[in-house]
């Protein structure tokens, strides 16, 4: 279908219902088997099996995303009507921040690592009624690797989204320079013509539809580029941990996803409509 601003049909129910199954099938098997495993004493192999199960998940996601991302539909994208009000403060270009991911990861470490060795000792007791002692320690004085890795991280991160917002920034005001520029002349012309109204109407969508196929084109590269970044850190964190950090950061991630539609569902049953 050729391309236009100003008649298109909303395009993204077909992935409105894969993100309604891909939630469904993260929130009632991925999450609940990795918990599983974490909280028994599970083969290593059935561990690694279930870590490995719920990166494929994640990854198809980013993957689907990127299938899904052309001028047509990426500015639904960008603002997807999936997420909720309270996921909207933590999305950079159309999903999660990929700070968060790293910040999610410092956060467990730190936590672990700021008690005083009697609380720890307290906190450790009440982990090992539940957890095994691999994975009730995963935290404790990570290696000196694995945190030259997560710097390693950072600083790509650190590096790569300001590219990506200046990028942003430039397609639009490409966009507006352009569309300016035409309108203008548009409208110059139109002044030969004795129905100046009718003639700048009649270029203006034509002019705007021009260079919102530019901007667009751009918008997906940027999009795509974003997620390919956000995929990138979760498998970087992965491949940088151990199993049993994995498993744990990965659960950690799953239940940051999951907790917000949760949230707004408990939220919603509290409301008393009937007034």
């Amino acid at each position: 279908m050729p391309f236009s601003l100003f008649s298109r049909k909303k395009p993204t129910r077909r992935f409105n219902d894969f993100y309604a199954d891909w939630s469904k099938t993260l929130t009632e098997n991925c999450l609940p088997l990795l918990r599983q495993s974490l909280s028994s004493a599970a083969s290593a192999s059935v561990l690694s099996a279930n870590v490995d199960l719920v990166l494929r998940h994640l990854v198809l996601y980013y993957e689907t995303l990127d299938l899904a991302a052309d001028p047509n539909t990426i500015p639904y994208l960008l603002f997807p009507s999936w997420r909720n009000s309270l996921e909207t403060p933590f999305l950079f270009l159309g999903d999660i921040h990929p700070y968060l991911l790293t910040n999610l990861l410092r956060s467990m470490i730190d936590r672990e690592n700021q008690d005083s060795d009697d609380d720890y000792s307290l906190h450790l007791n009440l982990d090992l009624v539940n957890q095994p002692l691999k994975i009730a320690t995963a935290w404790k004085d990570p290696s000196d690797e694995l945190v030259t890795r997560i710097d390693q991280i950072e600083c790509t991160m650190r590096l790569m989204v300001p590219v990506l917002m200046d990028r942003m920034r430039k397609a639009q005001r490409g966009f507006v320079a352009r569309v300016s520029e035409d309108w203008v002349s548009s409208y110059r012309g139109g002044k030969k013509e004795k129905t100046v109204t009718a003639v700048t109407s009649a270029a203006a969508p034509a002019c705007v539809d021009e260079a919102a196929k530019v901007e667009m084109e751009e918008l997906v590269s940027i999009f795509v580029d974003a997620n390919r970044l956000r995929k990138s850190v979760i498998m970087d964190i992965v491949g940088a941990t151990s199993e049993h950090q994995a498993a744990l950061f990965l659960e950690g991630l799953c239940q940051f996803l999951v907790g917000f539609k949760i949230s707004v569902s408990s939220w919603l049953n509290q409301i008393d409509f009937s007034d």
